[in-house]
């Protein structure tokens, strides 16, 4: 199934949101700090596995001189890539894939936790190209695509940085990923983005915005 994106949304504070309307200010956290995070929603424990294994039954665990036996045990082993990895930066995408099982679709409550304002961005083909552009000027490699969401409480999983947990489904995630090397935040501009975007309150958002099929 081909997807196509019709527009994102940026979900943030007012201040963050404002930046990024007039300035074009863009901010990637780290995928080791999204991992770390607490926040419900926004933290997120498997950032950075390429591997999750749910085990069940009788486990054995070897202890030297104490083997202890668990009859009806639930195990999950999670593989991590080691130390820094890069910097993410996530919009909701309003695509095809939304009206894929159902005529209509509306912006899940749970999106106010990232913050009180958002911003429509109404061509986001522009929108990615700017970003990829800039991140291409200054020497980093990067990567983008809509996030998968699968069951990672069950059966075995090889993950990539576009996988994530189906609890987290309600977001809808794009995600532009840069490959840097150093640790830490990176922020840059693309420019005001007033011609293609607008901002509303989160609220406003949620209890207007709906999606459907055309007759």
């Amino acid at each position: 199934m081909n997807i196509d994106v019709v527009f994102f949304l940026k979900f943030g504070q007012k201040e963050h949101i404002d930046n990024l309307l007039k300035k074009g200010e863009i901010y990637m956290n780290t995928i080791q700090w999204f991992k770390k995070y607490e926040k419900d929603g926004i933290g997120d424990i498997y950032e950075g596995a390429y591997e999750v294994e749910n085990l069940s039954g009788k486990l054995t665990l070897k202890i030297p001189n104490n083997p202890i036996v668990l009859n009806n045990a639930n195990l999950q082993l999670r593989k991590n890539y080691e130390g820094h990895i890069g910097n993410i930066f996530s919009t909701y995408a309003i695509s095809t894939l939304l009206l894929k099982r159902k005529p209509v679709h509306r912006i899940d409550v749970r999106m106010r936790k990232f913050g009180t304002h958002c911003l429509i961005i109404k061509n986001p083909r522009q929108f990615i190209d700017s970003i990829t552009d800039k991140l291409t000027n200054m020497g980093i490699e990067h990567s983008h695509d809509i996030v998968k969401y699968k069951n990672l409480k069950k059966n075995k999983h090889k993950m990539s940085l576009f996988d994530k947990t189906h609890l987290l489904n309600y977001q809808k995630e794009h995600r532009i990923i840069a490959w840097t090397e150093k640790d830490c935040a990176l922020k840059f501009e693309i420019g005001s983005i007033e011609h293609y975007a607008e901002m509303h309150s989160t609220d406003k958002i949620i209890e207007t915005l709906t999606v459907q099929c055309k007759n």
